[in-house]
């Protein structure tokens, strides 16, 4: 199961190389065609906005699944060692709850906003709009994993 996790973190990781290739290279045709040429892209903004959205998205997922995210060890210093374990499970399903409430409502904005376009691309909407229940669906994933037996292997 692990080396489902594996892949699949991976594929997002290629998403997000690509995502920023494309957001980099939509950025610096603006760039050059505003102040080389004196035209400027449409879209651009737009299209950056998007991937950048996205590359938030997956990027901290990735983060919870390796506890890269900020986190505050308060709580552990007070508690003894015996109940550190106990402690992680209990905020990994704190994590994992926010996760699905995300989804929840992200899913929820999503379809009170299906059918609107972007301003300048007139792209569907719902392309931004779906990163919010995506994080969700993400978080609860790998926060998921964090309860399963591989998960100290993880740690960053």
């Amino acid at each position: 199961m692990r080396r489902y996790f594996d892949a699949f973190e991976s594929v997002l990781k290629l998403a997000v190389v690509v995502i920023v290739i494309l957001m980099l290279a939509s950025l610096s045709a603006q760039v050059v065609l505003r102040y080389v040429f004196g035209q400027s892209l449409s879209w651009s903004e737009e299209l950056a906005l998007l991937g950048f959205a996205w590359v938030v998205v997956i990027t901290t997922a990735i983060g919870v699944r390796h506890l890269s995210h900020a986190r505050m060890d308060l709580v552990f210093n007070v508690l003894p060692k015996t109940m550190h374990r106990l402690a992680e499970v209990m905020i990994t399903l704190m994590i994992m709850l926010l996760g699905g409430f995300i989804a929840y409502a992200g899913w929820d904005y999503l379809m009170e906003t299906s059918g609107s376009t972007s301003a300048a691309v007139g792209f569907p909407i719902e392309f931004l709009y779906a990163s919010a229940p995506a994080f969700g669906a993400l978080v609860a994933l790998f926060s998921l994993e964090r309860l399963l037996p591989w998960a100290e292997s993880l740690n960053e």
